[in-house]
C-alpha cells in the first residue's frame, strides 16, 4: 500500500476559493481527447482532459484542468492540473497561443507484484502548451499539449485537441474585463436538497462498478462560496461497501442570469465500510477519508434543479473511487 498523501494540495483549495471569493469565473470550458506517450517511450494511449480557463488580462490568464492519462502497463493515472499561462493573440483575437506552467496532483493506480493494486497520490510539476482558434463569439477550438514529470515515477507526454465554450459576456475576452454580469458577480446559492443516482467504480486494475445513490443539503454562505452536507452510498462493487456522510465548502459562479452553475467542492467524508480489507492494516470499518467533488447544475423552474455531480473519494487503504451522479433538487430562498 503506497500513498503520498491523502487530501488535496492546500495550495489547491486556496486558489480556487480565492478566485470565487474575488468572483473570477472559470469563463472558457473546454473538452479534448488524444494520445498519451510515456516520455521514455513505450506504448501509447488515450488520453483526454476538460480545463476552465480565467482571462484575467489580455496576455495573462489561470487554468484549472482534469486530466487523464489512460492506461499503460502498470498505470492508471489522472490528475488535477493549476496553471498560470502567458497568452499571445493574434490576427485580432481570432487566435492565440499561450504557454502554462503549474502543479499537477495525480492518482495513480499501479500494479502491485502480488496480483493487487495500489493507489499512489503525489504532485507534480506540469508545463504546457496550446493553441486556440475562435470559431465565433462562442465557439473555439484548441490543441494542447502537457508534460508531467513526477519525480521517481512515470513521465508523460499529452497531446490533445478539443473543442470549447465562451461563458462571458456576448463577445470574447476583452482586456481587464472579467466576463461576469452584475448578478453573476454578486451571486449567492439558495437553499437546496437534491437526491441522486448514477454509478460508483473503484480505482482498481478490474474497475468494479455499482449502482451509487446520494442526498445532499446545499447552503450558500457567502458571495461564490457554498457548504453541503450529504449522505452517499457507494452500492456494493464487491470490493468495498461504503457508506457514510460528508461535508465540503465549495467556490461555485453562475452563468446566464444564474440558470447555470459550476462549482468545485472539498471536504472530510466519514464512512463505514462493511467489507474493508483486512490488509488495510486496521480492524475498524470505519475512518475518514478526502472527497473532491465538481458539479454543473442546469436551473429547470423558479425551484427545481437538475445537477451532474462526480466524486473522487481518496481513501487510505488503495480503495479510491469516483462516484458519477445525476440529481433532481428543490431550491428555496433563506
Amino acid at each position: 500500500m503506497i500513498h503520498r498523501s491523502d487530501a488535496p494540495p492546500r495550495w489547491a483549495l486556496a486558489f480556487l476559493l480565492a478566485c470565487a471569493c474575488l468572483g473570477l469565473g472559470a469563463q472558457e470550458l473546454a473538452v479534448s481527447t488524444g494520445r498519451m506517450l510515456p516520455a521514455a517511450g513505450g506504448e501509447s494511449t488515450y488520453t483526454y482532459q476538460v480545463d476552465y480557463f480565467q482571462n484575467f488580462y489580455r496576455n495573462l490568464a489561470a487554468s484549472a484542468a482534469y486530466v487523464n492519462e489512460g492506461h499503460v502497463p502498470g498505470h492508471h493515472r489522472d490528475g488535477t492540473a493549476l496553471e498560470v499561462w502567458a497568452r499571445l493573440p493574434f490576427d485580432h483575437n481570432r487566435f492565440s497561443v499561450a504557454l502554462g506552467a503549474g502543479g499537477y496532483y495525480y492518482y495513480d493506480t499501479q500494479r502491485l507484484p502480488g496480483g493487487g493494486s495500489a493507489n499512489v497520490h503525489g504532485t507534480a510539476p506540469i508545463l504546457s502548451a496550446s493553441a486556440t482558434g475562435y470559431l465565433s463569439d462562442r465557439w473555439f477550438y484548441r490543441a494542447t499539449v502537457n508534460h508531467i514529470s513526477p519525480a521517481g515515477e512515470m513521465k508523460t507526454n499529452t497531446a490533445a485537441l478539443g473543442v470549447g465554450f465562451w461563458f462571458g459576456r456576448d463577445e470574447k475576452p476583452i482586456p481587464g474585463e472579467l466576463g461576469d454580469t452584475p448578478s453573476e458577480r454578486s451571486y449567492l446559492s439558495e437553499r437546496e436538497f437534491t437526491v441522486f443516482a448514477g454509478q460508483s467504480v473503484v480505482n482498481t486494475f478490474f474497475s468494479p462498478a455499482a449502482r451509487a445513490y446520494a442526498a445532499e443539503y446545499r447552503h450558500g454562505l457567502g458571495r461564490h462560496l457554498d457548504w453541503t452536507a450529504s449522505w452517499i452510498y457507494e452500492g456494493n462493487p464487491l470490493i468495498v461497501r461504503r457508506s457514510g456522510f460528508a461535508a465540503q465548502g465549495w467556490a461555485v459562479n453562475s452563468f446566464f442570469r444564474d440558470r447555470i452553475t459550476v462549482g468545485i467542492g472539498f471536504g472530510p467524508y466519514l464512512y463505514i465500510d462493511k467489507k474493508h480489507p483486512a490488509a488495510a492494516g486496521s480492524r475498524s470499518q470505519d475512518t475518514v477519508a478526502g472527497l473532491g467533488s465538481l458539479t454543473l447544475t442546469q436551473r429547470l423552474s423558479e425551484h427545481l434543479t437538475a445537477r451532474l455531480l462526480f466524486d473522487r473519494v481518496m481513501s487510505n487503504y488503495d480503495r479510491d473511487a469516483d462516484i458519477f451522479l445525476l440529481g433532481l433538487g428543490y431550491r428555496w430562498p433563506d
